[in-house]
């Protein structure tokens, strides 16, 4: 299955589930080659609100990798509010190619509603892997009054010569740090949400902490910012 229905299959599954505040904060092992992680909040009453937080750790051990993650939240009722942070983190250890697709998107559709999704993804290659990368945010607004959406997708290659990791500490600061910001991004007007998330101090934060575990020999970030 390619990624995009492989997406989209995951995400009509994790629809189905609301009211879902998860995370899962340890680093696993898997032979497997495909990672995929789903956050995803969709309020159905008006007036409530839904918010999922979800993480992964994982050391990939296939020939070859592909990484997806995806933060996904709607708010589809009056006065709904909708969260989805999702956080993954996956080291690859022997592959030689991969690749690795990384999404926020968020939906408005009613009347004083809102809708904030964020994810951040890491992805630790040695040198000379090939990995291929993909950083999209969506953000959209339809048939509403009153109503916001605001996607942030933050993505992280980084190049290590040595088995660097997350320290227990260090994934509980990356987990709090993409929650700040998406604590911010909720509270952010919509003509300064690229320039706020751009100077933020979660995300200047969030590149720090990269660089103190992880000890890169090179890194590419990629950020992209929508508001609807």
């Amino acid at each position: 299955m390619t990624i995009r229905p492989r997406l989209q299959a995951i995400l009509v599954i994790a629809s189905l589930v609301t009211g879902a505040t998860s995370t899962v904060g340890m680093l696993t092992f898997r032979q497997g080659q495909d990672f995929d992680l789903v956050a995803s909040a969709n309020p159905g009453t008006p007036g409530s609100s839904d918010t999922d937080r979800t993480a992964m750790f994982e050391r990939a051990r296939g020939k070859r990798v592909q990484a997806d993650a995806v933060a996904s939240s709607s708010a589809t009722c009056d006065g709904c509010r909708g969260t989805a942070v999702a956080v993954q983190v996956v080291y690859v250890n022997k592959a030689k190619k991969g690749t690795a697709d990384n999404l926020a998107n968020a939906w408005s559709s009613c009347s004083d509603c809102s809708s904030t999704s964020v994810s951040v993804q890491v992805v630790v290659v040695r040198p000379g892997a090939t990995l291929t990368v993909r950083n999209r945010a969506f953000a959209v607004n339809a048939a509403c009054s009153g109503c916001t959406a605001s996607a942030v997708a933050v993505q992280f290659v980084v190049v290590t010569s040595k088995h660097h990791a997350f320290s227990r500490h260090g994934r509980q600061q990356l987990e709090a740090l993409a929650s700040q910001l998406q604590d911010q991004l909720a509270t952010q007007r919509k003509a300064n949400t690229l320039a706020a998330t751009k100077n933020s101090s979660q995300l200047s934060g969030i590149e720090a902490l990269v660089k103190q575990e992880l000890k890169p020999v090179s890194m590419k970030p990629q950020l992209t910012v929508k508001t609807g």
